[in-house]
């Protein structure tokens, strides 16, 4: 799966930093009035602390000096504090001081914080700068359109530069890092060697160099270029930009299983930004990879404190729960990552594979589905090979028949239907099959088998079965005609009556290998995977180079979790049938879930030169770019497979997709009406066009795609289900809760209660939970509709049901930190003397959580342990100054340990906030107490 992927284009800023306040003391400086030319001889040393201290005192003497507040700017922007020296640049400018001096600093401080459209209206090119300043205003200009994401502009605005300044770096970078973002990595190569020819001691020139390593794969590369340029003295670049480049030298470590690495640059980030969650989510991953899942927890947990929100934090937590075997949890994570996001690639494959492992195979599926463009299902892998043997597929007698000249022959209509298959008309292979005369046996046999497939193909299992039976009941001592009727039974879910076809044709043919495999197959499907390892095994003694066994064995490991096993299979099989798509695509899917995209890239460009005519492999190869974020290139394969097979619904459902993200969404909407015309029941197509209607505001047209599924019986489910998410989206939560109380009763499942559950809540609907305490009556160990449960009666002052519901969930996950905390702090008011534990439990978990730090201590107070309270609560306190309830349990601390000075003044700060929140009638009685004040 890919998990890491910072934005590599343009730098994030806004990144959390000691104050300037902070950075004043023990700076070792005599003067008592300040110098604007000693804090500028300090700048120029890159003593920013100093020479902010002499811009300091210039000003406590002189407050209308321009010069020191121009100073003071620099120093602050260089500091880490790009918000003062906004102000502070503002403050020279009214000073006195020209626009060529504060230009490029205020740009560099208006950049670091977002500022975009507010740096392009002050900076405008028309000013009249001097040649260096207007190149560097040209430059942040460009990066402003960057950041806003007008590349033509940022263009226009770096070649600008170049006529007068051909070697200006930061031009050169900039675009660098547009042609990265266009896909085109030798041209930003290019930009960039000229960059550092041009100044090889510029740091921003070579963390591009890093981020183009790094982009590709060539993680050792990065990491050296983001070495190199740590070594620097005294280099040019803001804190920001030296906390990213550090992000990226430890994503690039942790790339390389250096996690000793890794690890201490996350420690020296964490000494930049003690709180700043991705160091939290950084370390989780690093955690996650070297096995040590429990702590890996314990820093998601910090994430999802701050930012509830990170959908990249659920993925990781969903991916953890997983490794631990806690399934409910990992649905819990996942399903809310694909809420934040349904083209999450990575929450979508593993929460299909979490489905899987709690024996939901249908939902399993159906979430998978959407995820693995070119993958066929099981059904059809099976109905495939049964094909290939019964027609002699690859035999002399084969190709003869599809190069026959007789154009009316059996042979020539076979070969017809077998192309009409292939290009994915299933209607016209019908017509051709059924339009052959009867002839001799292998005629029939061909006939058949194909039929079959095609009714497969087309969802028509009742079909597939009516012409299976009649043949094998023509043919009764066939071993194909049996192995035939048994894929006709899967496809229509008749496992055990498919078993007993199956058994039957090894019973007449013992060494019929396809039967084998088949019987293989549906122990898979079943969970019997010993079973299913034993057929297949038995494959490979009779045919040492089956291809189709391999793929097989590959698939049975990926269902059993050793993904290095299944890599290893999929390969030997590549190795024995080399141009044969299945076990292609299924490397290629593997490599997509363990976020190894250029690996998957690279094998899908493999099967594409070994079958450039093939548009499964195509596909396969379009697939693999789009989950890369290669939505470019992979517009070309999946066109090329659209043009080969223009009636499979799932390749033109895939260019859709590439040309939404390409910002196409005519031509998208072009390629799902066509797919939706064809198959109305294509839920995929469907779901992805009722959503551009609904983002052109055709809320009607979009519910109407919906309703056209519910008409359907197989996609009644989805119709509904879609109506109530379009319905969520426009905000009209009674409308979105009939249709989800409607897909409930056609499909009961958890996403659809919860979804139910959230739009009877946002409706104002009466005793919305109902349909969460149902689901619980059926379903008592799902620990993630209790916690959802219990979160509701908590935000209801409902706080005994809470608590049963918390203690539900700690009875399965003793380690919970939610159910913890939130407990605890019920217990604490309800005087329960539980609380203390499982406060400190919880504490335990997640001591840097201010909020839980605030459970842990209050439970203390009220064990009467204030002293050992109230350094937790001041260090919760700074943490998070906002919070008025720890303000409050801060107060009651002080006062309680004698400090009735401290607690009066925290608490006239938290009056004076005008904070509202549940103790305030509690604080304002402790202040008047403190004060002698008496109510009014």
């Amino acid at each position: 799966m890919r998990l890491i992927k910072l934005n590599t284009r343009i730098v994030h800023y806004g990144l959390a930093f000691l104050c300037a306040t902070l950075l004043l003391s023990s700076c070792g400086i005599t003067s008592r009035h300040g110098s604007v030319d000693a804090g500028i001889k300090y700048q120029a040393n890159g003593e920013y602390r100093a020479a902010y201290i002499e811009a300091k005192k210039v000003l406590q003497r002189d407050s209308k000096n321009g010069e020191a507040w121009l100073l003071l700017g620099q120093a602050s922007l260089m500091l880490g504090n790009p918000k003062d020296a906004l102000s502070e640049l503002q403050n020279a400018e009214a000073n006195g001081v020209p626009i060529e001096r504060w230009a490029v600093p205020m740009g560099r401080a208006l950049l670091a914080t977002q500022q975009y459209d507010k740096l392009l209206a002050t900076l405008t090119p028309d000013k009249p700068y001097e040649s260096k300043v207007k190149a560097r205003v040209a430059v942040l200009r460009g990066d402003a359109y960057r950041g806003l994401k007008q590349f033509d502009q940022a263009r226009q605005a770096y070649m600008a530069v170049l006529p007068a300044d051909p070697k200006n770096p930061g031009a050169l970078v900039g675009l660098a890092q547009l042609a990265a973002t266009a896909n085109d990595p030798d041209s930003a190569r290019n930009y960039v060697q000229q960059a550092l020819a041009a100044a090889p001691d510029n740091p921003q020139v070579w963390v591009a160099k890093g981020d183009l390593a790094f982009d590709g794969a060539d993680f050792a590369g990065a990491e050296a270029d983001y070495q190199k340029v740590m070594g620097f003295k005294n280099p040019d670049w803001l804190p920001q930009e030296r906390f990213y480049a550090l992000t990226r030298l430890a994503n690039a470590q942790a790339q390389q299983n250096q996690f000793d690495k890794a690890l201490a640059t996350i420690q020296t980030l964490e000494k930049m930004s003690p709180q700043h969650p991705y160091l939290h989510y950084l370390h989780a991953m690093v955690l996650y990879k070297q096995g040590h899942l429990d702590a890996a927890i314990s820093e998601l947990q910090q994430v999802l404190q701050v930012s509830p929100d990170n959908a990249r934090a659920q993925v990781l937590m969903g991916a953890v729960n997983y490794a631990q075997g806690n399934y409910s949890q990992a649905e819990m994570y996942l399903s809310n990552a694909m809420g934040m996001d349904q083209k999450n690639v990575d929450a979508r494959k593993l929460l299909a594979l979490t489905l899987y492992r709690e024996g939901r195979s249908r939902q399993a599926l159906d979430t998978l589905r959407p995820a693995t463009p070119g993958t066929p299902s099981d059904t059809e892998l099976l109905a495939l090979l049964q094909r290939a043997v019964a027609t002699g597929a690859g035999s002399p007698g084969a190709v003869a028949a599809a190069t026959s000249g007789a154009s009316n022959s059996p042979d020539a209509q076979f070969a017809r239907a077998g192309n009409a298959l292939a290009s994915g008309n299933e209607a016209e292979a019908t017509r051709l099959l059924q339009e052959i005369p009867a002839g001799d046996a292998s005629t029939e046999a061909r006939r058949n088998s194909m039929l079959v497939m095609t009714y497969v193909r087309e969802q028509r299992p009742a079909e597939a079965v009516k012409v299976a039976a009649a043949y094998a009941s023509s043919n009764p001592r066939d071993s194909a005609a049996h192995l035939l009727y048994g894929t006709a039974l899967v496809a229509a879910g008749q496992r055990p009556e498919a078993r007993a076809q199956y058994s039957e044709a090894l019973k007449l043919d013992p060494e019929n290998l396809a039967a084998l495999l088949s019987l293989g197959g549906l122990d898979s499907l079943e969970g019997h995977y010993e079973a299913a390892a034993s057929s297949y095994a038995t494959v490979l003694k009779k045919d040492p180079r089956n291809a189709a066994a391999m793929t097989a064995l590959g698939q049975l490991a990926v269902l059993q979790g050793d993904r290095a096993e299944a890599a290893k299979r999929f390969k030997q099989a590549i190795d024995a049938a080399p141009k044969s798509p299945t076990a292609y695509i299924a490397l290629v899917v593997l490599y997509g879930e363990d976020g190894k995209f250029d690996e998957a890239v690279s094998m899908a460009k493999q099967l594409a030169a070994a079958s450039p005519d093939n548009p499964a492999a195509l596909n396969a190869l379009g697939a693999a770019e789009l989950n890369a974020g290669h939505h470019g290139e992979a517009l070309k394969p999946l066109q090329q497979a659209v043009n080969l097979a223009p009636q499979v619904p799932l390749y033109r459902t895939n260019l859709a997709r590439a040309q939404i993200l390409g910002k196409d969404t005519k031509a998208a909407e072009g390629n799902l009406d066509a797919v939706i015309k064809a198959g109305p029941s294509e839920v995929t197509a469907v779901v992805l066009r009722a959503f551009l209607k609904s983002q052109e505001h055709d809320l009607p047209g979009a519910i109407g795609l919906a309703q056209m599924l519910q008409k359907q019986p197989a996609t009644k489910a989805a119709g509904f289900t879609l109506e109530g998410d379009l319905y969520m989206a426009n905000k009209s939560y009674r409308e979105a809760a009939q249709a989800y109380q409607q897909g409930l009763k056609l499909q009961y499942d958890r996403p659809l209660v919860v979804k139910s559950f959230l739009a009877l809540n946002e409706s104002g609907a009466n005793a919305p939970e109902g349909v969460l305490r149902d689901w619980l009556a059926k379903h008592p160990d799902d620990a993630p509709t209790h916690l959802l449960l219990a979160d509701y009666y908590l935000k209801h002052t409902q706080n005994a049901l809470a608590a049963g519901q918390y203690e539900q969930v700690l009875k399965m996950h003793p380690s919970n930190i939610d159910a913890l905390n939130n407990l605890a702090w019920i217990y604490t008011e309800q005087n329960n003397p539980k609380a203390l534990a499982l406060a400190e439990r919880a504490y335990k978990l997640a001591s840097e959580s201010p909020g839980i730090a605030d459970t842990y201590a209050w439970a203390l107070i009220a064990h009467d342990q204030p002293r050992t309270a109230l350094p937790i609560l001041l260090q919760a306190a700074k943490a998070a100054p906002k919070a008025p309830a720890i303000q409050y349990h801060l107060a009651v601390a002080q006062a309680r340990t004698g400090d009735q000075a401290g607690a009066r003044s925290t608490l006239a700060a938290l009056q004076k906030s005008g904070a509202d929140f549940q103790g305030k009638p509690a604080a304002e009685k402790l202040y008047r107490e403190l004060t002698g004040v008496t109510a009014k």
